[in-house]
């Protein structure tokens, strides 16, 4: 991460977004590691963990990512921390707005599905449609599976 996606340009500006970042050592354990990580364990490093301003996790994901894959991370984490404030409209424009790669498109049409949903009018029209194209561009993905569910509504 250190030399190939944290020196990248787009990345930087991302980060600058309403996010402060710290990175510890798994070696060498700060004494605030335990606070730092929730108590969770970390099977794995790198383990990006999000959270709100009073410190509950909104996103983890574990693993390398290059710099695209880890803005559309940055977005989809800034995106459910506005799903978790209840900020619905918020949570559509990052998500509608996210740099989709092919790791992100499937998992950002699957949450502005549930933000359509949310933010106040129960429109089920506008979660299918979502859903169904989700499933259509993405049919193997884990979130089209999660999707399926759709298919049980008659309306």
């Amino acid at each position: 991460m250190d030399t190939v996606t944290y020196p990248d340009a787009t990345v930087d500006a991302e980060l600058a977004k309403n996010l402060v970042g710290f990175k510890m050592s798994l070696v060498e354990k700060h004494p605030d590691f335990r606070d730092a990580t929730g108590g969770i364990p970390v099977p794995w490093a790198p383990t990006f963990r999000f959270t709100d301003g009073k410190g509950r996790e909104t996103r983890r994901t574990i693993g390398w990512l290059g710099p695209a894959d880890f803005v559309a991370e940055l977005q989809l984490a800034r995106a459910q921390a506005a799903m978790t404030r209840g900020r619905f409209d918020d949570a559509l424009e990052l998500l509608e707005g996210t740099e989709r790669t092919a790791m992100s498109s499937p998992e950002a049409m699957y949450y502005e599905g549930v933000a359509v949903f949310l933010r106040g009018r129960r429109d089920m029209a506008a979660l299918k449609e979502r859903w169904v194209r989700l499933r259509e561009q993405h049919p193997q993905s884990d979130w089209a599976k999660k999707a399926e569910v759709i298919e049980d509504w008659n309306g």
